[in-house]
């Protein structure tokens, strides 16, 4: 066995996901294969714990975390999961409804969290709904973009921070990612402008490390989780970037090394324990071998360590 063979045969989304992404093929053969990612396996799973009577997962809207219908979608769209079906629909408007009010004024005093308009927005390209709150979340998106060219859910505090957060940065990239792959239009040339400015504050980190003392900010964010929420990992950074072809940048390499040191010889990596919180389930368990993780480093090293990426999917075991 292969280690794109190992990945496939644990779940049709990753059976698609390596497909798409790591045999190369295209999109439109694997259509009905992506229709079962939420008819089978894990994505099932998920989806059967929806209340048709309300459109909620785990009674509530943003809260608990992560069994929400917030933290549900996402994870959802972490699968590649069509939500254009009706269940789907009801609770992301059930969503808009109550996160998304008076263009992002949810209080008088302040308005709605840059990372959740972020992971909003993503959830309801995924969806390709048509809504005008979507381009009022693109509006404030772009609006509230700090000098630095990223962004921070505190932009609005007196105190106001001196520069962007990692967290909030990497969901507003993965939300445009998903509103210009779902064929969205508007703003789409100031999108197009603004992503390489967010990829640049990321990578002015190196990744991880403080620009001032050259330190690891902080530690979990060498920690991969799946389904992940709302905190920023290393793994997730470079998996978007190669995603929306951003160019190789030795700034990148530090973090590519820690991928590489971490697989086994076969080229796969275990999980990594979850935030704290409550799931609807496991997929794999920490410390044990985890296929989605094993994928999205595979598909990072095909992007930008193409020799070593070959080395791997070349070696078989039993």
């Amino acid at each position: 066995m292969d280690v794109i063979k190992w990945i496939s045969e644990h779940d049709v989304f990753l059976d698609y996901l390596a497909k798409r992404d790591l045999l190369n093929i295209q999109e439109e053969e694997l259509e009905s294969l992506r229709n079962k990612i939420t008819s089978e396996g894990f994505g099932l799973s998920i989806v059967d714990k929806q209340d048709l009577k309300t459109f909620m997962w785990g009674d509530g809207v943003y809260s608990p975390k992560y069994t929400s219908t917030h933290y549900t979608l996402l994870s959802l769209c972490q699968l590649e999961a069509k939500i254009s079906e009706k269940r789907f629909i009801l609770a992301i408007e059930l969503l808009l409804n109550t996160m998304w009010v008076n263009k992002g004024k949810v209080r008088p005093y302040r308005h709605q969290d840059m990372c959740v308009v972020a992971m909003m927005l993503r959830i309801a390209s995924q969806a390709k709904i048509d809504d005008s709150r979507i381009a009022e979340m693109v509006d404030y998106i772009l609006k509230y973009q700090m000098s630095d060219g990223g962004w921070n859910c505190a932009w609005e505090r007196k105190i106001k921070p001196k520069q962007s957060s990692l967290h909030t940065t990497l969901a507003v990239i993965e939300a445009f990612e998903a509103y210009l792959r779902n064929g969205y239009n508007y703003q789409k040339n100031k999108i197009y402008e603004i992503i390489p400015q967010g990829v640049e504050y990321i990578l002015s980190k190196r990744l991880f490390r403080s620009v001032s003392s050259n330190e690891v900010i902080n530690k979990e964010m060498l920690n991969f989780p799946f389904p992940y929420g709302w905190k920023y990992d290393v793994l997730r950074a470079l998996y978007i970037m190669a995603k929306i072809n951003i160019n190789y940048d030795i700034r990148m390499q530090e973090g590519i090394d820690l991928l590489i040191n971490r697989l086994d010889e076969y080229g796969r990596i275990k999980a990594d324990k979850r935030s704290v919180g409550k799931y609807h389930n496991h997929f794999t368990r920490t410390n044990k071998l985890s296929p989605y993780n094993t994928y999205r480093v595979l598909y990072i090293l095909k992007i930008y360590q193409k020799q070593k990426y070959e080395e791997y999917i070349k070696k078989l075991f039993s």
